[in-house]
C-alpha cells in the first residue's frame, strides 16, 4: 500500500518525490487607523478571537486566533494583515 501511495507522488527531475513547501507561521493584526470597527470580522470569526466595540477600532487574541484568516477575507477596508511571526513582516 505504501508503494502504492509512493508512486503516485509527484516526482522532480532526481526522481525524488516533490515536497510541499513549508508556509511559515503567520499572526494576523487588525490596523486601528483602518478598522471602522463594522462587525465584519468578529462575526466570521470561528475562535471568537476578536473583540472590540461597534464603531471602533477591534483586537485580535493571538491566543484564541486559529490563524486561518478568514477575518482578513471579509475585511472590506483592508484593516486586517498577515505578518510572519517571527519577523512581523508583512506576508504576501
Amino acid at each position: 500500500m505504501l508503494k502504492d501511495i509512493l508512486s503516485r507522488l509527484k516526482k522532480n527531475a532526481d526522481g525524488k518525490p516533490n515536497r510541499n513547501p513549508v508556509t511559515p507561521p503567520c499572526r494576523y493584526q487588525i490596523n486601528a487607523e483602518k478598522c471602522r470597527g463594522c462587525d465584519r470580522c468578529k462575526k466570521v470569526c470561528k475562535a471568537g478571537a476578536i473583540s472590540g466595540e461597534r464603531g471602533k477600532a477591534y483586537v485580535i487574541d493571538e491566543q484564541k486566533c486559529i490563524k486561518c484568516g478568514t477575518c482578513m477575507k471579509w475585511c472590506k477596508y483592508g484593516a486586517i494583515k498577515s505578518l510572519d511571526m517571527y519577523s512581523g513582516e508583512p506576508k504576501q
